[in-house]
């Protein structure tokens, strides 16, 4: 009978230091998945932020090329006006030109995921890396734009 009993105890007690380790490890991964969703919650916060300052930016960009747009298309009318003959047969050749010329390039008619619940660490291929210098060629792109728009607003404001 104390053979039983101290079986028992002996049972109980071993039981109750894995039961104890077993605890031990369930609140210490408790601790570090709730500091996980601690800083994931931080991060989706940030991306949030990041996604909207974006967002923002686009829509003040395609106002601004609305804006654009739309003076180029009033000063293609007033040319029009003034120059009709010279206008019109410039403008017949041009159209023949453009039945040559795809104006969606294939390469950017792939898809591109920028949904912002999913948020990959490596940089997709639709983006771009702004913290670089623009080439040659594109900054030299960016000066035309810049005189062309300057001599646009010259030439609006007359």
């Amino acid at each position: 009978m104390v053979l039983l009993a101290n079986f028992i105890l002996f049972f109980i007690g071993a039981s109750l230091r894995v039961f104890t380790g077993k605890l031990d490890r369930f609140e210490k991964t408790s601790e570090m998945l709730i500091n996980f969703n601690r800083q994931s919650n931080v991060r989706l916060q940030q991306m949030n932020e990041r996604f909207l300052l974006h967002t923002r930016t686009l829509v003040e960009m395609k106002k601004d090329l609305d804006s654009v747009f739309r003076r180029i298309w009033t000063q293609k009318g007033k040319i029009a006006k003034q120059y009709s003959e010279a206008f019109s047969s410039e403008f017949i050749s041009l159209e023949e030109d453009d039945d040559e010329f795809d104006p969606v390039p294939t390469s950017s008619t792939e898809s591109c995921d920028t949904s912002p619940d999913v948020i990959s660490p490596t940089v997709s291929r639709c983006s771009e890396d702004l913290s670089q210098e623009p080439s040659s060629s594109q900054s030299t792109r960016i000066k035309d734009t810049n005189v062309d728009a300057v001599n646009l607003n010259n030439s609006s404001s007359d």
